[in-house]
Parts: structure tokens; C-alpha cells; sequence
């Protein structure tokens, strides 16, 4: 099982329900391990108020891993909570 291809088929079939959410990858170092370490970051665009009053969207973070199953499981739990609505 490819575990990125899951994600990436549950993300466009959230995206079809109007739900967009972003995954960002990073890498570090891990001395630790003596190697390099890839994290994914959950966004999502939510409304913010400005100082100024204006009303604007920001990124929020949703989920920080370093695991794609775990990854793999948040969107399979959004996906569970959204597949039945309809558009």
C-alpha cells in the first residue's frame, strides 16, 4: 500500500466536499537517529479579525507529525465525519 497516494486520493475527495486542507513537509536532521527526519503539517485557511478590524484568513495548524500513518489516519478520520454530506 502506498501510503502518500492514500492521502493524496482522501485530500482531492475532501477537497470535492469543500474542505481544503494544505499538507507541508519539512526535513531536519535527527542526530538521535543519524538521519533525516520528514514532518507533515496539517493547514487550513480560517478567518481572522485584523487589528484594524478588517477581516482577513490565516493558516491555522491542524496537526504536526512526523508519521505519515499518522497523517494517513487524521484524513481518514475527516473523511469518515465528511463522505455522507452532501454538496
Amino acid at each position: 500500500m502506498n501510503i502518500r497516494a492514500t492521502i493524496n486520493k482522501l485530500q482531492s475527495a475532501l477537497i470535492t466536499k469543500g474542505y481544503i486542507y494544505k499538507i507541508n513537509t519539512y526535513q531536519f536532521y535527527s542526530e538521535q537517529q543519524n538521519r533525516m527526519i520528514t514532518s507533515y503539517r496539517i493547514t487550513e485557511k480560517q478567518p481572522y479579525r485584523k487589528k484594524n478590524g478588517e477581516m482577513s484568513k490565516k493558516d491555522v495548524e491542524l496537526l504536526n507529525s512526523c508519521s505519515q500513518v499518522e497523517v494517513l489516519k487524521w484524513f481518514a478520520g475527516k473523511w469518515e465525519k465528511r463522505k455522507n454530506e452532501t454538496d
